[in-house]
């Protein structure tokens, strides 16, 4: 089971190598960034990051149906810490 600074490390960089893709800078992203558009990511990329996760963690924290508000970078890592327990 991957720690929270794992996920947190992981997480963070499957961003940022979606965000370089597409052309945007990493270099503004923070935990407390939000998990919207003004990042540059629309929802098929925001999606593509989450199936990513998914692969590379082996964590599906959408399987149980019951999701909270995903407001920030930091809530989507604590979504995937508490699945991962």
């Amino acid at each position: 089971m991957p720690s929270k600074d794992d996920l947190t490390r992981a997480i963070l960089q499957i961003i940022g190598e979606t965000l370089v893709a597409k052309d945007l800078t990493a270099q503004g992203l923070e935990l407390d960034s939000p998990v919207d558009s003004s990042l540059g990511l629309d929802s098929l990329d925001w999606a593509a990051v989450v199936v990513r996760i998914e692969l590379e963690t082996g964590i599906d924290p959408f399987a149980e149906g019951t999701i909270g508000r995903l407001k920030t970078v930091s809530d989507l890592i604590d979504l995937y810490v508490k699945a991962a327990v």
